[in-house]
């Protein structure tokens, strides 16, 4: 049995709280939050087990001297890479939302600590365990497109001043790392970059088109990228459309064409013309784009850590879009005085 604590008691951690509750192997033993009440009512729906009981506190701190085997990190993004190291150095397993890290050196502090306590820390991207994912992998294994030479994603929702206003830590350089890339669309350039790889070539431009002087950070971000074999991408997201409308994510073939778009995937090859393959989402809580995978990638890390064996999403397997993102970051230069930024001090860990 698992011993099991949730840092950040917000939206997501619902979700991490509804997976845990449903496991055998795992007792939710902690939660943390600085709003108390917020962190009883995750203990009062999910740590639900007879005889169990649940501790709640506020200082962070208390987690790494409890008697705990995994801690669940769903904290603002600047905070996920320090508490990470501090949970990991005090012998605890790591289980953290996205993203890993929000600059380089962050990176590099939370690669130390992975060095130091191997095959303890794991991350949800659980979109790579969605359906229409899980077929874009059968066909490409199965050469149903040829060779896959290009790919393009796009990612147009909505993010109104709202939002905002209801996490003040987001919408600043300092406390959320960017906007439109690092929150709302890095899962869908981590899918791209599954079939394509890690670029040798980035050019990327940002802008904030819709939120100026109240968010510091862009909202709208396009990048071209290149890859071995003069394979290339087009990716494109922004926080200023009507709605949160479906993703789409498409890879070109040397024989045909992919193209994932909700809950559909189309296949196009020049011998058998088009298909359409109808993916049933699976059961899950929370928003809808957020999709339904934490569940089997939850699972899949318990799984994991049970046998002994590699963790299925580790930091080497996220080194990649942790770096792709960082480089569009980079190559677009995107000033931050240019949006009012002001120096801001990150909150005390």
């Amino acid at each position: 049995m698992k011993r099991v604590g949730v840092m950040g008691c917000g939206s997501i951690a619902q979700v991490h709280g509804w997976v845990l509750s449903e496991m055998e192997d795992v007792q939710l033993a902690a939660v943390c939050d600085i709003e108390p009440e917020r962190a009883k009512e995750l203990a009062r729906k999910y740590a639900v087990k007879s005889g169990q009981s649940c501790a709640v506190v506020t200082d962070w701190r208390e987690l790494c001297d409890m008697d705990l085997d995994v801690i669940h990190i769903c904290t603002p993004h600047y905070l996920h890479a320090p508490m990470a190291v501090a949970f990991l150095d005090s012998g605890k397993g790591v289980f953290m939302e996205k993203p890993c890290a929000i600059d380089r050196q962050q990176f590099e502090e939370l690669k130390r600590a992975d060095a130091e306590h191997p095959g303890k820390l794991g991350f949800c991207f659980q979109n790579r365990y969605n359906e229409t994912t899980r077929q874009l992998d059968l066909l490409v294994a199965e050469g149903r497109i040829g060779e896959v030479i290009g790919g393009r994603a796009f990612v147009t929702w909505r993010r109104d001043e709202s939002y905002y206003q209801s996490s003040p830590w987001k919408g600043r350089w300092e406390t959320e790392g960017g906007g439109a890339l690092i929150n709302q669309s890095i899962h869908t350039l981590d899918l791209l970059l599954r079939y394509l790889g890690k670029p040798e070539r980035v050019e990327a431009t940002m802008a904030n088109h819709h939120l100026k002087d109240r968010i510091r950070v862009e909202d709208t971000v396009e990048a071209w990228m290149e890859f071995p074999g003069e394979k290339r991408a087009c990716f494109y997201a922004s926080n200023g459309y009507a709605t949160d409308a479906p993703i789409l994510l498409e890879l070109q073939g040397t024989e045909g064409r992919l193209t994932l778009q909700d809950q559909e995937v189309t296949i196009w090859t020049k011998q058998e013309g088009i298909s359409h393959i109808s993916c049933e989402a699976a059961l899950g809580i929370g928003k809808s784009y957020w999709g339904a995978g934490h569940r089997a990638c939850i699972r899949d890390y318990y799984k994991s850590l049970n046998e002994g064996k590699a963790l299925p999403i580790n930091l080497e397997g996220v080194e990649t879009t942790f770096d792709t993102m960082m480089r569009i970051y980079e190559s677009a230069a995107f000033s931050k005085a240019d949006y009012g930024e002001e120096t801001v001090k990150r909150a005390e860990l």
